[in-house]
Formats: C-alpha cells, sequence, structure tokens
C-alpha cells in the first residue's frame, strides 16, 4: 500500500474530490483550475493545533492526546473530517488528528484491519463486503455521505443532441445507451443506486452498456460523443452543466434516496478504547452539524467551509460554489438498510460470491458506538 501522510501543519496537495463509493483513482486536476485560485492562496493552511485551533469555540484542549490517523480519499465527501481538523474539534476531544491520502476506498480496509489506520471514508460496496466475509474485522460507524433529497452530488446526464432529438428522456428510454461510470462499475454504491432507479422504469442497470472511466476521461468521453450518457460526479457535474453539453435527467438522491453512499470505519482498536473512540465520534458530529447548519443558511460560515473545500481538493472556488454539496447526516447516522439492499443487489449481480454471514455483518455495523454519543450529546432533527 502506497501513502502518503498529511501533517496537518503543511499544505495539503491533494487530488480532484472523488466518491468513495467508487475505487477509482483520484484524478490529477478539476476541469476548470489545475491551481488553487488567489482567494484560497490566503486562506490559513490546516494545522495541528496549537493554541489558536485547540482552543476554538472557547473549549481548552485536554492535557493527554490519543494519535489518530483517519484515511481520507480527498473527496469532497470528507467535509466532516476535514471541518472538524480545521477548528480544533478532535484536539479538543483529546484526538490527535493526522489525515492519510489513500488511492481508493478499498485500500483502507487491509490498513484499518492491521491498526495502520484507526479510521478511514470507505465505502461498504463488495471489496468491503467480501473482506468482511473473509473475516476481516472493521467497525462501520458514521456517515460520511448519504444522497439525502436534494444532494445529488452524482446524476445520470444525458447528452444534449441525444437529448434534443427525444431520446434518454428518462431512464427508462436509456436501454442500450453506453454509459460511462466511474470503475469498477456496477461493483460500486454509484451502480447499486442506478439500478433502484433503472427498476423505477421497468428496468435494470444490464439493460446499459456501461464503460468504466475515471471522472476526467469521463467528461472527454462525454463532450466528444463517445458515450450516450453519464453517470457524472461533482464537480463535473457542474462542468457538464456550465458548458451546456448535457441535460441532467436523474439525480442520485431520486434513483434511491437517503442511500448511503460513503461511510466512516473505525479499527476495533479504537473502537474498543471507548474514551477515544467517542471523542472522534463528537467531534466529527459537532462539524457534520456545523456544516448543515452552514448548507442551510443557519450560520454565514458557508463561504469559510466552501473555501476548505477548494484548498482540500484544488477544485477552483467558482466551482465549489455552484456544486451540489455533500448530504451527512447530523447526527452521524448512516442508513443501514439501503447498506442492506446494496448488499442484495451485489449478491445478485454476482459480485459479492460468498456473502458475510448475519454474525459478520453484525460485528461489523458499529450503530451502538453513535447511539451511545447522542444519548449524551442529544440529537437534532435530520
Amino acid at each position: 500500500m502506497r501513502q502518503r501522510t498529511w501533517h496537518l501543519a503543511v499544505p495539503l496537495l491533494a487530488a480532484l474530490a472523488l466518491l468513495v463509493g467508487c475505487a477509482a483513482p483520484a484524478p490529477a486536476s478539476p476541469p476548470a483550475s489545475a491551481a488553487p485560485p488567489p482567494a484560497q492562496a490566503s486562506a490559513p493552511t490546516p494545522a495541528p493545533a496549537p493554541a489558536a485551533s485547540a482552543t476554538a469555540g472557547g473549549a481548552a484542549a485536554p492535557a493527554a492526546l490519543t494519535k489518530v490517523r483517519m484515511g481520507t480519499q480527498t473527496s469532497v465527501n470528507d467535509i466532516a473530517m476535514w471541518l472538524a481538523a480545521e477548528r480544533g474539534y478532535f484536539l479538543q476531544e483529546g484526538i490527535d488528528i493526522e489525515l492519510v491520502p489513500f488511492a481508493s476506498a478499498s485500500e483502507m480496509v487491509p490498513a484499518l484491519a492491521t491498526d495502520q489506520l484507526e479510521a478511514g471514508g470507505i465505502a461498504v460496496n463488495p471489496a468491503t463486503l467480501n473482506a468482511i466475509a473473509r473475516g476481516v474485522p472493521i467497525k462501520i460507524v458514521l456517515d460520511r455521505a448519504t444522497f439525502r433529497p436534494g444532494f445529488a452530488t452524482q446524476a445520470m446526464m444525458v447528452r444534449r443532441q441525444l437529448y434534443d432529438a427525444g431520446r434518454g428522456r428518462t431512464l427508462g428510454e436509456m436501454k442500450g445507451f453506453t454509459v460511462a461510470i466511474l470503475p469498477p462499475g456496477k461493483a460500486t454504491g454509484s451502480g447499486c443506486a442506478l439500478e433502484k432507479g433503472m427498476q423505477q422504469f421497468g428496468a435494470s442497470i444490464n439493460d446499459l452498456n456501461l464503460q468504466p472511466l475515471s471522472a476526467p476521461d469521463m467528461l472527454g468521453a462525454f463532450v466528444n460523443g463517445q458515450v450516450d450518457a453519464g453517470l457524472l460526479q461533482e464537480p463535473f457535474l457542474t462542468e457538464v452543466l456550465r458548458q451546456g453539453t448535457g441535460v441532467k435527467i436523474m439525480g442520485q438522491d431520486e434513483m434511491f434516496p437517503n442511500m448511503t453512499l460513503g461511510v466512516t470505519a473505525f479499527s476495533t482498536r479504537l473502537y474498543d478504547d471507548r474514551p477515544a473512540a467517542k471523542g472522534v465520534v463528537r467531534a466529527y458530529i459537532r462539524a457534520a452539524r456545523a456544516w448543515n447548519d452552514a448548507v442551510a443558511g443557519r450560520t454565514p460560515d458557508r463561504p469559510e467551509m466552501d473555501a476548505l473545500i477548494a484548498r482540500y481538493t484544488r477544485i477552483d472556488i467558482a466551482t465549489v460554489r455552484e456544486m451540489t454539496p455533500t448530504g451527512v447526516s447530523p447526527n452521524g447516522i448512516f442508513n443501514l438498510e439501503s447498506q442492506l439492499e446494496c448488499l442484495r443487489y451485489y449478491i445478485a449481480e454476482g459480485l459479492v460470491p460468498n456473502p458475510p454471514t448475519e454474525a459478520q455483518l453484525n460485528a461489523a455495523w458499529g450503530l451502538e458506538l453513535v447511539e451511545e454519543v447522542l444519548n449524551e450529546i442529544g440529537r437534532v432533527p435530520e
């Protein structure tokens, strides 16, 4: 496993945003700008919390710190991680956080199982489920990205020429279309959501000619006509809408409402260290709530958070402002039923040939830790 550590005292050099549900390598640069805009240069770089960030919000950092290495794909879905680190929320809970970039979520699972990471943003996809079935120990704890209504960071786009010709107006009219999708295609949360969307029209994902492509290649293939449609993610979704070369026909929040695309998992060692584990959860939920408040306009913090996303992903700030925001539960709770529904889809497609047992799945879910924290800090409306 190749990885580089981002110490929070060093500017983050990151690839473009990549959704966790996919195991594709992170793209090298965004479509709009290869370097951060001038406004980003004046923004403070992430720091490992000396006194200024340690006391954010007026709370003093505990004297004894627990080191936690948290894996990230440099995806916009990691906003809660970044915000909790930037604002010193982890530090205030006694957590010395270190963000470690990975090319794919699948690489994090063995790192979590062997205590090379204490936490990381992953997806409950076939790679993860097959690992659980083999007895790989991990705990799936927090929501990282959910297709909440209005938070469609991925959507089906049909080429403008086809749409204007009356073709591909719905998913049901796309049978036989060549459709770009992030690798490995059907074996992703995005593929699961697409299958649910196709079923709404009496069709199936198998009625499409799927073409797995990386996000930058997908954009090029879409624009030059090599594909008929594409399941595009942000920021490429915004770029195609800007260019006018495609039409959005359905967001994944409509295909599979409230499906959890990504989760944050813990190593069993961290999970069993209850004081530290609860500290990570409290900080994470605090950040998720701050994000939701900013997106909803309940606080004036959205510009700060847009700048944070731009800095961590190197997507230009103008594009970040236009992008559909990531949906994250303000209570940290992932949609368990959606994960089980996707498991059934993966089994039906032959992607999980030896499914984990009910006991293995129950051992992997870490929802009780979140419930313990919520019993202490209280819930807020979803």
